[in-house]
């Protein structure tokens, strides 16, 4: 997701702080979920980080829409970007979940099976989750 952190969590009315522009940064670059532990091992080593903000930060972030999470088989909250505060950009893709290590990954192509867009007249989206749990080819 392209933008300035900084201006996406004005225009979705939050109070612009380090940590919020901070997490919004590391999650714009990922390319795949990211749990809090990945994101504070991310966050710039010459200043210290406050978990609870962090955590915080993510909360507030998903509560205006701008992030999934997805849970993996160990109770890890991943987080990844759904939206730029206009679009939804997370939208085509679902994710493999192994009920064993809890490594998720991103699939692209997951719409086999997806309703038509005739049968969407009328309905209006507000998320979509694809979600496949399993065993993953290390856990088999």
């Amino acid at each position: 997701m392209a933008g300035d952190p900084s201006q996406i969590l004005k225009k979705i009315g939050l109070k612009v702080t380090k940590n919020r522009e901070q997490v919004l940064s590391i999650l714009q670059g990922s390319q795949r979920p990211l749990n809090h532990q990945e994101i504070m091992e991310k966050l710039p080593k010459e200043e210290s980080w406050d978990r609870v903000t962090i955590y915080r930060a993510l909360s507030d972030l998903e509560e205006k829409n701008l992030l999934n999470s997805l849970h993996s088989a160990d109770r890890v909250t991943y987080f990844e970007l759904k939206s730029d505060g206009n679009h939804v950009v997370s939208f085509a893709h679902g994710h493999l979940i192994c009920n064993v290590c809890g490594k998720i990954e991103c699939i692209d192509d997951p719409w086999n099976g997806m309703p038509s867009s005739k049968q969407l007249k009328g309905f209006t989206t507000e998320s979509v989750e694809i979600v496949f749990r399993g065993k993953c080819r290390n856990c088999q």
